[in-house]
């Protein structure tokens, strides 16, 4: 990749407003033309203005909801990647998904043109993020009022910011150009692809130079909660490795052949059994750091409701491990800057499926489709595993100190612009009842990566290692489910029916995280994107009765003509077209 006009450091400068106290950051901050007023010198001189240019790589970091109309708030053009997936379906006309994939607009000429997509190659803020952390770990030494430990862990969280932005692109396009130092205007730049291996590779490296250095909990969460730790950089690695051990990439084959697929740029090459042990490995070693030192735990009060929402919604609780945020409040509704509100519910790019509602089982842990369950069709919502009721707006719910109307004319159901619950379901994680008692006015972070996530991580790695589910393996995706109530995974399960209940207890966990598309793509499970997509039409009688009907969704492009080259993104043409050495991905 020729990153020159992305990542070299030449002479940064800033401008200070009003003296040595105030210095500015953000993208200007790395872009303002050089200057004799404040110099890269300036910025290092004291550890005050250096951990500002931390700050503003922190600021770099990925955030799920969408937000504004810039590169970054703007991803999959105000939709949410839930979309693409089983999960969720999207009636948002102007939004990336419905404009560029279930219409199968979307291709590599994309990429150069629009911000619409699920990840930009060059539009979102990760190539900014890598060089600005590069540029204060070469620096920060120079700070002469900082002593050498607090220099030590300062690098290592700028490590883990270049981390997490390689992990995301490592599982859009697979090998990536690697970046490991901040580039001067003289340097060559022309940086081919690593294989997906050396990508995973690369990044665990990173992962552990940064692991020693960083504080396993934070000090002062009320103050600092998001910077990383120790837990965090260990759950990314455990994140990284189990992607990296899944079949998209590790397999006796390519999922699509081509010259990416012979340089193995997304594929390993072959099939390597000691990765799932990697995976697994990583994620115990952090699940017994917690149990021998605490500082992280499930939210678990004994209230399953309110223990599954405060687990993913809340910061400083010890679940989640890995938080971003773009402010430190949300404002009110119909707010250009914070638009989650308007497209979720106003404008209807979160839909539920009838697929995702039925993954949910019944409050007692067995599935729907058990006859000893107590489904009832005629009253589907009565005793279910409660983070459906916390992940998916479901009729008769409580809303807003009322009940919510999810039947074909209820408030739920209807609204101007005829977009809102058409699947007959409607937003509930991170939308909660969008009012001053919930949502509006509080502090919506992002939570990356979660403790749950490192349990299930386990639980699935651990079962590809032995061949099936060992007593560890059901211990923790059990934890996973006890916190909210749920009863144990029947026993005895084959290996392949533990790993289709841990990929399903990831979907009800993880719904709306930005889980689901990677667990789709890094499975290769291509049934779950050719499959009819349902919805479910209530209609209310004058005595009040609810009637039932299933309903198909809108079917997608690839329903019918579904390629593997969807797994991973295409770079941009005009990437391509540079004849630097990047190598397209196969299909595109």
């Amino acid at each position: 990749m020729k990153i020159r006009n992305l990542f070299y450091i030449g002479v940064i400068i800033t401008s200070l407003t009003t003296g040595c106290d105030k210095l500015e950051v953000g993208n200007s901050f790395l872009e303002k033309a050089p200057s004799s007023d404040v110099t890269i010198d300036t910025i290092f001189s004291t550890l005050k203005y250096a951990q500002k240019e931390l700050w503003g790589a922190y600021a770099t970091l990925p955030y799920g909801l969408n937000l504004d109309w810039s590169d970054k708030g703007n991803k999959l053009g105000m939709d949410i990647m839930e979309g693409l997936t089983d999960l969720n379906h999207s009636y948002l006309t102007w939004g990336g998904i419905m404009q560029l994939y279930y219409n199968g607009v979307y291709d590599a000429g994309i990429e150069n043109s629009s911000s619409n997509t699920k990840y930009g190659y060059t539009k979102e803020s990760s190539w900014l993020g890598i060089r600005r952390s590069w540029t204060f770990i070469e620096n920060i030494d120079r700070v002469p009022d900082a002593d050498a430990q607090t220099k030590k862990s300062l690098k290592a969280e700028a490590r883990m910011i270049i981390a997490v932005h390689y992990c995301d692109m490592y599982r859009n396009f697979g090998g990536m150009p690697w970046v490991n130092h901040a580039y001067i205007p003289t340097e060559d730049t022309n940086l081919p692809r690593l294989t997906s291996r050396a990508t995973m590779d690369s990044i665990v490296a990173l992962i552990d130079k940064a692991i020693p250095d960083l504080a396993w909990t934070v000090e002062d969460p009320s103050n600092w909660d998001g910077r990383f730790t120790q837990a965090s950089a260990m759950g990314l690695k455990a994140r990284v490795l189990l992607f990296g051990a899944s079949p998209l990439f590790n397999d006796n084959t390519p999922y699509l052949d081509g010259e990416a697929a012979q340089k193995k740029y997304v594929w390993n090459g072959s099939y390597d059994a000691s990765l799932w042990k990697k995976a697994a490995d990583a994620a115990k070693a952090l699940i017994d750091k917690v149990n021998s030192q605490g500082g992280y735990q499930l939210v678990k009060t004994g209230n399953p409701r309110k223990d599954f929402q405060d687990g993913y919604y809340k910061r400083g609780l010890g679940e989640v491990l890995i938080s971003t945020r773009v402010r430190y409040q949300s404002p009110g509704y119909w707010d250009g800057n914070y638009y989650f509100y308007q497209s979720a519910g106003g404008y209807g790019c979160v839909n539920p499926t009838q697929n995702y509602v039925d993954m949910f089982g019944m409050a007692n842990g067995l599935p729907i489709a058990d006859a000893a369950s107590g489904y009832d069709p005629t009253n589907p919502y009565k005793n279910r595993d409660p983070r459906l009721y916390e992940t998916v707006q479901v009729n008769g719910d409580y809303y807003q100190g009322r009940t919510a109307e999810l039947w074909i004319g209820g408030r739920e159901r209807t609204n101007a612009t005829g977009t809102a619950a058409r699947s007959g379901y409607g937003p509930r994680k991170f939308y909660l009842e969008a009012n001053n008692g919930t949502s509006i006015g509080s502090v919506v972070h992002w939570p990356y990566l979660r403790l749950p996530e490192i349990y299930l991580t386990f639980a699935e790695a651990t079962n590809e290692v032995n061949n099936g589910p060992n007593a560890e393996a059901y211990q923790y995706a059990n934890l996973v489910r006890s916190r909210v109530g749920l009863s144990n995974l029947p026993a005895g399960l084959s290996k392949e029916q533990f790993r289709k209940a841990v990929l399903n207890e990831r979907a009800c966990e993880f719904g709306f995280e930005e889980v689901r598309w990677y667990d789709l793509i890094r499975w290769k499970m291509s049934g779950d994107f050719t499959k009819t997509l349902q919805g479910m039409d209530i209609t209310k009688a004058a005595n009040g009765q609810l009637t039932y009907t299933l309903t198909v969704l809108p079917a997608r492009f690839w329903k019918t003509t579904w390629s593997p080259k969807w797994y991973l993104s295409a770079f941009p043409t005009n990437e391509i077209n540079k004849a630097y050495g990047l190598v397209q991905n196969p299909g595109w």
